[in-house]
Order: C-alpha cells, then structure tokens, then sequence
C-alpha cells in the first residue's frame, strides 16, 4: 500500500510539475488506474460493514493499543526514583 501512495504523490508531483491542471473526476480517475495497474481489487460500493461493527471494531483496536502502551509507561515518580538510586549507587 505504502509504494502504491507513493507512486500516487510521485505522479501528482509531476502533474503540478508539468502545469498540467487536474480535476477532482481526473484524480478519482488516476487513482482507479493506479490499482487496476496494481493488480488491486477496486471497491465498487461502500461496503456493507455497520456502523456499529465499526465502533466495536475500532474499541478492540484501541484497547488493545492502550494495554500494549500502559506496559511502556513509567510514572514520573518512578522515573526519577531510577535517575535518583542510579546516582546513588555511583556515589558509593
């Protein structure tokens, strides 16, 4: 997906290069090619996942991201007791 953006903007970039003036129908248009070139399924419709499912899917995903990031987190107070006995034990 990301080489696929990609050559998208590398495009756009030398349509603006090149003066040439594009419509938003054209860009729509350039997008679709650049996925059929690509060998990408084009969607047809807006699908048909709920509203709902998205929400419940969307609530998982980020609860799982917050229980990953809660594991990296260090309170200030603990930080600083760290930086404090790290001291400590150089001094003796």
């Amino acid at each position: 997906l990301n080489l696929i953006v990609s050559m998208y903007l590398d495009f756009a970039e030398l349509q603006a290069t090149n003066g040439r003036l594009m419509k938003m129908n054209d860009w729509i248009q350039k997008l679709d090619d650049f996925l059929r070139i690509s060998e990408k399924e084009l969607l047809t419709n807006a699908g048909n996942v709920s509203h709902q499912k998205a929400i419940e899917k969307a609530k998982i995903e980020y609860d799982k991201y917050r229980n990953a990031e809660d594991k990296k987190y260090i309170s200030d107070f603990d930080r600083e007791m760290k930086k404090l006995l790290k001291k400590d034990d150089k001094n003796t």
